[in-house]
């Protein structure tokens, strides 16, 4: 009895292993379930979302004409100006002095022009009278011309020595305000100094850098919605007015510039706003998620699931910076398709899982 109960206890044990290995083959031999999605047809807009920054319109460097030290700086950052408005002061002492001295010049040679003058009118009436020869009287208005000639040269490196004197003094050339001053009393400046950065007081721009990639997408007249980076999120209308003509080699980017739509936003010079630039629609599109499509950049293609099989699908699709993308050719709104179309190879049979459905 005890011997019949260890054989049917082995018995057992075999036919619990021999069941086991059946329900694994049995198992492994089941298709692999892969989670699939469906091509849908929808109205897409494609925007090109970047961060730019508020500049002014028109803007001016103010560069002295001069070499010296700045006395005085009467404007600060953010000052509104009038076209006319002092500026700053450089140190005129020099050319001041030289004024001085073509001034004293000039006076002195006056003076004697009307000395000059006088003795040219009692010797011309000497030789009316008999009294001189004619030769003196000529050699009196020789004399009396070349001191005039004196004169107007004196008079005009007066005017010159003058004007120079005015270059000291910095004046602004318009209505605006003041975006940068980057010098400060007493430092020496040359012509190639920049002493303030002047901006127009009305209108203003936005500064992007777009990729270079996305060139071939960007046309004059897009419409864009710029909102600033601050607290108030209010958006305004805004369109591309300017796509630079030259790509930075070490960013790869393309400035391009939007104008406000109506009158420009009273907004700081530098501020950061969100740019959407509306790149195109595409109404009734055909998209799928961008983890379906695999090759992009090359060869694009998806896995469709059809009758469980799997079937490799060549596609043209827009690759844009978005979860999904649009399918030009290829596809039909309701295809089936792997979501991860590198797990899975063609004429493979499988279990669907759609996407999102727990397991």
């Amino acid at each position: 009895m005890p011997r019949f109960r260890t054989i049917l206890a082995w018995l057992l044990v075999l036919a619990a292993a021999l069941a086991l290995v059946i329900g694994y083959r049995w198992f492994a031999a089941r298709p692999p379930i892969v989670e699939v999605t469906t091509a849908t047809r929808e109205n897409v807009v494609r925007l090109l979302a970047v961060t730019g920054r508020v500049s002014p319109r028109l803007s001016y460097d103010v560069q002295p004409l001069v070499s010296g030290t700045v006395t005085r700086l009467y404007k600060a950052e953010g000052d509104r100006v009038s076209r006319g408005d002092v500026l700053a002061t450089i140190d005129a002492a020099a050319s001041r002095a030289g004024v001085d001295q073509a001034t004293a010049q000039l006076s002195a040679r006056q003076v004697e022009v009307e000395r000059l003058q006088r003795e040219h009118d009692r010797v011309r009436r000497l030789v009316e009278a008999g009294g001189l020869p004619e030769r003196d009287a000529e050699r009196a208005r020789l004399d009396l011309e070349s001191a005039r000639a004196g004169v107007r040269q004196l008079e005009a490196l007066t005017s010159e020595a003058r004007a120079r004197l005015r270059d000291f003094t910095l004046r602004s050339p318009i209505d605006g305000f003041v975006l940068t001053r980057p010098v400060d009393p007493g430092q020496n400046v040359t012509p190639q100094s920049v002493l303030y950065g002047l901006a127009t007081g009305t209108g203003a721009e936005v500064e992007v850098n777009v990729d270079e990639q996305y060139l071939g997408e960007l046309v004059k007249g897009l419409t864009a919605r710029v909102a600033p980076l601050t607290g108030e999120r209010t958006a305004f209308d805004a369109t591309l007015a300017y796509i630079g003509r030259r790509v930075d080699e070490a960013s790869g980017a393309v400035p391009v510039r939007l104008s406000f739509v109506g009158a420009a936003p009273i907004l700081p010079a530098g501020l950061s706003v969100d740019v959407n630039l509306r790149i195109a629609e595409h109404p009734n599109a055909t998209t799928v998620p961008r983890e379906a499509v695999a090759g992009l950049g090359g060869d694009a293609f998806v896995m469709l699931v059809r009758a469980d099989t799997v079937t490799r699908r060549a596609v043209q699709v827009i690759d844009w910076p978005a979860p999904r993308l649009v399918v030009r050719e290829g596809l039909q709104p309701g295809d089936t398709l792997v979501v991860n179309p590198r797990g899975v190879r063609a004429g493979q049979v499988v279990r669907t899982r759609t996407a999102g459905d727990a397991l």
